[in-house]
């Protein structure tokens, strides 16, 4: 290739040529989108995929499973809970109520 950015396709290796065959609009686009995706990336998502491998991945995507179904059970737990408490409180009034009338 000539400097200064002149194309001249006399100037092509098959490495650039075949790279320029098999350049569709849709790869194009596909290499525009990751560009920008990588661009927007915070530096700490940048380097923490760029240092990443399988497992850690794995363990990320198993840690995240289990806060997603600890959130569950402990938001099952407050609601049981609750309901737990005004059932009590419930069976307590009602429990004074009859034995003042009993009384």
């Amino acid at each position: 290739m000539t400097p200064r950015g002149k194309f001249d396709p006399r100037d092509m290796t098959d490495v650039q040529e075949a790279f320029l065959v098999g350049m569709t609009d849709q790869r194009a686009a596909n290499i525009w989108d990751a560009a920008d995706f990588i661009a927007d990336l915070s530096p700490e998502a940048r380097e923490f995929l760029l240092s990443a491998d399988k497992e850690k991945i794995k363990q990320l995507k198993e840690n995240m499973e289990f806060y997603s179904t600890s959130k569950a059970i402990w938001r099952f737990f407050w609601v049981g809970g609750s309901m737990l408490l005004g059932l009590v409180t419930l069976w307590k009034t009602i429990g004074e109520y009859i034995t003042v009338k009993l009384k």
